[in-house]
């Protein structure tokens, strides 16, 4: 019997290897081509974060540190940014949101309202990091620049958040 707990424990680390590499990729497909159709002044969603949130939800901080590091590099070559800047920023949306697992809670934590909390405030801090990195203090107002890319963006981040939602339970649903 303890076999064969282990057995599936190792058979889902593999799956999970598989898996979030796959949709990590398909995500920044996405997010480079389609996203820019449902941009709205300027300021659209940013699916990488409702990743990387989920996976410190489900996974932890410490495997979320690693993931988002690598989920950033992947997203800068993929948008040619310059190298860096998102790992930077969602290694930090990562520690940040890594606070919020609790082990054996993860599936309840998703299917609540605090993981829109949990997103908003991944997204809020991932989008200080990363657009602070761009900022020229000497062309625009903090505060509209904070609106604008600190709160409308994290809003419009965490309305997307509700597709995981969706999954979560289609997946509960799915195994009974």
């Amino acid at each position: 019997m303890l076999f064969d707990l282990q057995s599936n424990a190792k058979k889902l680390q593999r799956i999970k290897l598989i898996v979030y590499p796959t949709v990590t990729f398909l995500l920044c497909l996405f997010q480079i081509s389609f996203v820019s159709f449902i941009e709205i002044g300027g300021v659209s969603p940013n699916l990488l974060i409702i990743l990387v949130v989920w996976i410190a939800l489900t996974e932890g901080q410490f495997t979320a540190l690693f993931s988002a590091f690598a989920i950033g590099i992947i997203y800068d070559i993929f948008k040619l940014d310059v190298i860096g800047t998102n790992a930077l920023s969602l290694v930090f949306t990562a520690f940040v949101t890594g606070f919020f697992y609790r082990e054996g809670k993860s599936e309840m934590i998703v299917r609540s309202l605090k993981f829109f909390l949990i997103v908003f405030i991944g997204a809020l801090s991932h989008n200080l990091i990363y657009y602070i990195l761009y900022l020229k203090i000497s062309e625009i107002v903090f505060v509209d620049f904070f609106m604008k890319y600190g709160v409308a963006s994290s809003l419009y981040t965490t309305v997307f958040s509700f597709f995981p939602i969706l999954l979560s339970f289609k997946r509960r649903s799915v195994n009974f």
